[in-house]
């Protein structure tokens, strides 16, 4: 008996600029907003629908970045199961996708899951067409679980609760301005959904604040050496997906013994997501060890817990803000730092009073968000009940760059916009691009550990001097071309301590130096202008030719090939 054809997409393209920037890449338009030439890039995949094609047994299309006629010509392929990943700024997309599956294929099951579903029983007021009626009055089935063993149900794909496996994933990729390599960085799926229950966090409330573990410690450090062997480094980083890691101490103590049992196995550092709360659990020492490279803290606002405001975020118990990001940074541990800019108790003045003591946290990375009232949240149902949703909020509004969904207490519409502005024009002319603070924080922590007996933490000093020897190539542009004084004067002893701490950049060093400010210095006198990215479409097939999964990119190509990955140095992701 043959299985049934599933094709796994999200919306088409083309995409859309947010606040002036692509939206679509991360670094660009979030974590490393505004640095002008200096600015980081990256490019990222639909990581839920290469999960879900690697962990059922049916032949699988994964149909990612495409137009619309890319879409409508793979309809003709005959696929008894379309399933979408569903993001609530493309509703009106998916609706119009769906309704062509019901003229091309009437039989085809449609299954729709992703965060997006959260709003499809609570359609924003600026939903004129009824997209996301329609969509769940004609879609087979609506995932509001788990992806993976939801999908081995409805297609009878027994065992549903065997092992959610994670070998096969595409890899996103990351680059730092005037240096031609682009670093992978492999995603595993820890868990879904966090207990700390924001009002506005629509991740949280999808799975009702409840904690989905996916990958135990084992597993995720299996997954670990396999992309080892995959990118054919034992230098890694990986991107362990959890809302709050930390929440669970041992598992992070586990992980982190399972990393230090084998010297091969030393150099894989990993990131994710935590709180003030849980973080106080362990010391910076303690994450060094585990193998922590960064995390992403929950700011949010200084303001929290105090005397005018409860705090609803629950993250402030432990160390304080200020010593806990001042920690990290001493042990070489990268951080993202996230600030919330509207809530209710936010007036122009203590707006800036936040910024101004987040800048000075000096985060590697940032997300400086509007304040966004999502329908399945909490902060959404009472927003409604206090009558402040505004009857234009739209599905083309839900992303980070507005400022107009809602009545705001204290602003007007464009005023959070300003401050939005002022805080990455004091990010980029105050503390400059993250790799500059990466390479300060590398310097710190091999101070700490260069004379340590213990082998491990030597094994530390090696790897964060031969990371700043490779960062040094970026400081002589930023002396010669970076616009602020004050930046220019914070490479300059940055580079004076480079030199006293670790030595003389080597020969290919300086060359490399040299031929990065050359570069920048070009791109300084004509900048490029903000573009959207829409990559080439890419096909990836499971289960179809052999056991291998086979690849094809972009239109002209003319066959699939075996997926392969590897450190690409030189060439684009």
């Amino acid at each position: 008996m043959n299985k049934p054809k599933v094709l796994l997409t999200a919306s088409y393209g083309p995409n859309e600029l947010g606040w002036g920037e692509d939206m679509y890449d991360l670094l660009t338009s979030r974590l490393a907003r505004g640095h002008g030439i200096f600015q980081m890039t990256s490019h990222c995949h639909y990581f839920g629908l290469y999960l879900i094609a690697e962990n059922i047994s049916h032949p699988c299309t994964v149909l990612e970045n495409p137009q619309w006629e890319d879409f409508d010509r793979e309809l003709d392929q005959g696929y008894e199961v379309v399933g979408f990943q569903l993001k609530s700024l493309h509703t009106d997309k998916v609706a119009r996708m769906m309704k062509r599956i019901r003229e091309k294929s009437p039989g085809t099951r449609i299954v729709v899951g992703g965060y997006g579903v959260s709003t499809l029983d609570q359609p924003v007021p600026g939903d004129k067409n009824g997209d996301a009626v329609y969509i769940r009055e004609n879609a087979d089935h609506l995932c509001r679980e788990e992806g993976v063993r939801f999908m081995r149900r409805i297609l009878g794909d027994e065992p549903v609760e065997r092992e959610i496996t994670q070998f096969h994933m595409p890899t996103p990729a990351f680059a730092v301005a005037g240096l031609d390599y682009h670093l992978k960085l492999p995603i595993i799926l820890v868990s879904l959904g966090c207990p700390n229950a924001c009002d506005f966090c629509n991740t949280s409330a999808f799975f009702n604040h409840q904690k989905i573990k996916v990958a135990d410690p084992e597993q995720t450090y299996r997954f670990m050496k396999n992309y080892q062997a995959r990118l054919h480094s034992k230098n890694i980083v990986c991107l362990l997906f959890d809302e709050d890691i930390f929440l669970d101490p041992e598992y992070v103590r586990e992980l982190g013994r399972l990393l230090r049992s084998d010297r091969d196995t030393w150099p894989i550092r990993w990131f994710s997501f935590g709180s003030l709360r849980s973080l106080s659990n362990f010391s910076a020492e303690e994450l060094r060890d585990c193998g922590l490279l960064a995390v992403w803290i929950g700011v949010e606002s200084f303001l929290c817990g105090q005397a005018q405001t409860e705090d609803r975020y629950g993250k402030r118990k432990g160390a304080g803000i200020e010593k806990t990001f001042e920690d990290l940074h001493r042990h070489g541990i990268v951080t993202v730092g996230s600030l919330v800019m509207g809530f209710d108790f936010h007036d122009n003045d203590n707006l800036q009073e936040d910024i101004d003591r987040f800048v000075a946290l000096k985060p590697t990375f940032y997300q400086l968000s509007p304040l966004t009232p999502c329908p399945g949240t909490a902060l959404y149902d009472r927003m409604l009940e206090e009558d402040r949703i505004l009857d234009t909020y739209e599905w083309k509004d839900f992303n980070l760059w507005k400022d107009d969904v809602f009545k705001l207490k204290n602003f007007q519409p464009g005023e959070i916009q300003k401050h939005f502005d002022y805080a990455h024009d004091k990010i980029r002319d105050e503390l400059g691009p993250p790799p500059l603070q990466i390479l300060e924080n590398l310097l710190d922590a091999f101070q700490l550990v260069k004379d340590s007996p213990d082998q491990l933490r030597r094994a530390q000093a090696d790897q964060n001097r031969m990371a700043a020897r490779m960062l040094h190539t970026y400081l002589d542009a930023l002396v010669k071309v970076h616009p602020s004084p004050a930046v220019r004067e914070r490479a300059e002893k940055i580079d004076r301590r480079f030199h006293e701490e670790v030595g003389s950049p080597y020969l290919i060093s300086r060359a490399l130096d040299r031929y990065v400010s050359w570069k920048l210095k070009r791109a300084d006198k004509k900048p490029p202008p903000a573009t959207v990215s829409d990559p080439p479409p890419r096909w990836s097939y499971y289960n179809t030719f052999d056991e291998r999964v086979w690849v094809r990119k972009g239109r002209e190509a003319k066959k699939p090939v075996p997926y392969r990955s590897g450190w690409i140095i030189g060439r684009k992701h």
